[in-house]
């Protein structure tokens, strides 16, 4: 008796989920040790890399109090001097200061998001150490980052070209803020997981890490509009199946719910809130960020990504100086590797890349340093790598690539170390 079409197909499509699973039950703990290990190294020669940097420009007081070598005072004290010291730079100093005590709303620390704090917070006080609290969470997050962007890219690419996919993201020049105690790493874990769970059809596991992400930076709010996206191909773009799948509408408001969430603390707790709607930059400064941001950029804005482009060309033209240099070049290159990506990038993809890209170049820094951490900001438009991956199959080309953009992160961290530019 024949088989009909139809059995056959699903027989096939179980048959292919079972293989799927079996995959992913034998390739995870196989990616975790690979990730494992090449995280390791790279923790070791960053931070060697940072320590030997540091007496250069000590500009904390342990790093001024204590020799880098030989080692005269306490085991504990120079290894923190070694080990963490060189890492506090820039903006960590505002997420100690919230670790250590609190948020406050007229010292700027009420602009930054409060998920990385709040879980380092316990870790501090178990350690005795925000600083290695603070450090210890962006660094679990990088390794199950690792992990997770491989799951992602799997739903698109061969096993190969998604495990060059997650390379591609680590060796990135302003990769190396993934080893800092800073918001990208979690940032990224958490938008990742939104993705992963959107594209598998887990709308409230993508809908809480969207939320979370949210709570961990500004750009989290963008998520819900990929995973709008996500439901509506679920729906077939039918606006009938998208109305009978009203289960998962209430998961796109978890994104904005962090917001949310963040606001009423600012409200409550702080008394940071409060709405100016005499133009849209009032707005956003009173309401979405922090009156008080002016305490750690004295002069920012969004503007038209055309207009703080050309602002910032003109003051390359006019004062040529190295961190500006490094921000567009890196941003130039960006941008030319989304074009290559692009054909390869799915709807929800693109949309995400699209709307950080815009918000990055838009985001204008003041006079002096008009594109603060723009190639940071860049790096949240991860899905670049993924369309990128299969470009770069040739292992000559990949060890280039990879190659470059590792002493990329190299340079970068040498200027952060040095505070001669701001990641």
């Amino acid at each position: 008796m024949p088989v009909p079409d139809t059995f056959r197909s699903n027989l096939d499509d179980a048959r292919s989920s079972d293989r799927e699973r079996v995959v992913a039950r034998v390739s995870l703990p196989t990616s975790f040790r690979l990730w494992l290990s090449l995280y390791v190294g790279m923790r070791i020669a960053y931070g060697l890399w940072a320590a030997l940097i540091s007496p250069l420009r000590p500009l904390t007081q342990g790093e001024q109090a204590l020799p880098l070598w030989p080692s005269v005072a306490p085991l504990g004290a120079w290894l923190e001097r070694v080990l963490l010291l060189p890492w506090q730079r820039w903006d960590v100093h505002y997420y100690l200061s919230i670790v250590e005590r609190g948020y406050r709303a007229d010292d700027g620390t009420a602009q930054f998001h409060p998920l990385l704090p709040w879980l380092a917070t316990p870790l501090a006080r178990l350690t005795d150490s925000g600083l290695l609290a603070l450090l210890l969470v962006s660094s679990v997050a990088t390794l199950a980052l690792l992990v997770a962007f491989e799951r992602l890219a799997r739903l698109d690419l061969s096993p190969a070209d998604s495990r060059t996919a997650t390379l591609l993201l680590l060796c990135s020049p302003p990769a190396f803020i993934l080893f800092a105690p800073y918001t990208e790493s979690l940032w990224l874990l958490c938008a990742v997981l939104c993705l992963l769970w959107a594209r598998q059809r887990r709308w409230w596991l993508a809908g809480l890490a969207g939320g979370l992400a949210t709570l961990t930076r500004q750009q989290g709010i963008f998520l819900v509009l990929p995973l709008a996206w996500e439901v509506w191909i679920a729906a077939g773009r039918d606006w009938r199946r998208m109305l009978q799948m009203w289960h998962a509408w209430p998961a796109l408001g978890l994104a904005p719910l962090g917001l949310l969430i963040w606001l009423v603390y600012r409200a409550v707790a702080l008394g940071d809130l409060q709405a100016e709607l005499s133009d849209p930059q009032a707005l956003i400064y009173s309401l979405l960020i922090s009156p008080s941001a002016s305490k750690v950029v004295p002069v920012q804005a969004f503007l038209p990504p055309w207009q703080a482009l050309a602002l910032a060309l003109e003051k390359m033209w006019r004062e040529p100086e190295l961190s500006l240099a490094v921000d567009l070049v890196l941003g130039g290159a960006f941008l030319a590797l989304t074009a290559l990506a692009w054909p390869r990038l799915s709807g929800a993809y693109r949309i995400l890349v699209a709307t950080i890209s815009l918000v990055s170049f838009s985001y204008h820094t003041g006079p002096f340093y008009p594109y603060m951490g723009l190639p940071r900001h860049l790096l949240l438009a991860f899905p670049v790598f993924i369309g990128l991956a299969p470009l770069v199959r040739r292992p000559v080309t990949r060890m280039f690539i990879i190659s470059s953009g590792a002493l990329g992160s190299f340079f970068l961290l040498l200027l952060y170390v040095l505070e001669s530019w701001t990641p």
